[in-house]
């Protein structure tokens, strides 16, 4: 079996002998409903090049190569699962010296605000991307109702049809050959209806409990997202008092549709700190 967690190092190091005696910055990316590390394209190694970190994407218990396995109907578990991987990757999450850098892409913005309200010594940084919290947004903006009718509905089309649907709703730009990976990994690794199912349940009733992360915090959101209302973005940036930007024309898969402006605000968040 292929490992459950895609790991990417810089291609090319410009470290110093002294910055090699520091912890290499580790991200931890993190994908949403029904999709896997696969999905992330190269977006994952332009981050590792651009910012001399590694990367790990990690599949999700019941996602990638984890879709035999049954998805915890609570995030707070999915969150034990991610630090159980860091862990054995090498990652000492107890040391203060070398946290996690998280980034979460819509439920898996949720999932990294769990671990980072729960064991904030451990996360260095957190990341969201048209992401949205329970208790600070309406179901109807967390998922428009123009996404979730068709969402529900391709559960009962075959796997091309299934997929094709996903990228028109989470892709405003499109990419040669994306839709094909894209039906290759659903037929590689098929999530079940019932853990469809699942993650809707958990990422629905997901609360934040008004909390804010202690960490610095960075929000993107897109413009004209299909999936969610930009909305839900700008009440956790508000809320958090937390820095967000705004994508005029790409589609939920934010990464997908302009990885290089995601790569730019990355770069002038850490250098605002």
């Amino acid at each position: 079996m292929t490992s459950p967690v895609a790991e990417f190092t810089p291609r090319s190091a410009s470290q110093t002998p002294t910055d090699k005696r520091a912890p290499q910055p580790c991200w931890v990316l993190l994908r949403g409903l029904v999709r896997e590390a696969r999905h992330w394209g190269d977006f994952p190694q332009r981050l590792a090049d651009a910012l001399q970190a590694r990367v790990l994407c990690p599949d999700l218990p019941g996602n990638g190569q984890l879709y035999r396995e049954k998805s915890p109907v609570r995030l707070a578990d999915q969150v034990e699962y991610l630090r159980r991987t860091v862990l054995a990757y090498g990652n000492n999450l107890h040391s203060p010296s070398a946290p996690v850098q998280l980034l979460g892409l819509s439920m898996g913005g949720m999932v990294a605000t769990e671990w980072a309200l729960q064991y904030p010594r451990e996360v260095g940084r957190l990341m969201l991307i048209n992401s949205s919290l329970g208790d600070l947004s309406p179901p109807w903006q967390r998922l428009r109702p123009s996404a979730l009718l068709p969402l529900t509905g391709g559960l009962l089309l075959d796997t091309p049809r299934r997929e094709a649907l996903i990228y028109r709703l989470t892709c405003r730009h499109r990419v040669d050959n994306t839709l094909q990976q894209w039906v290759s990994y659903a037929r590689d690794c098929p999530v079940s209806r019932a853990n469809f199912l699942r993650q809707l349940y958990a990422a629905a009733l997901y609360r934040s409990g008004h909390r804010v992360p202690t960490v610095p915090a960075l929000v993107l959101s897109s413009h004209i997202d299909a999936m969610v209302n930009p909305a839900c973005s700008i009440a956790i940036a508000e809320h958090w008092h937390a820095q967000h930007a705004v994508h005029p024309s790409a589609g939920h898969d934010l990464p997908h549709d302009d990885p290089g402006w995601v790569l730019e605000q990355i770069a002038r968040w850490q250098s605002s700190a």
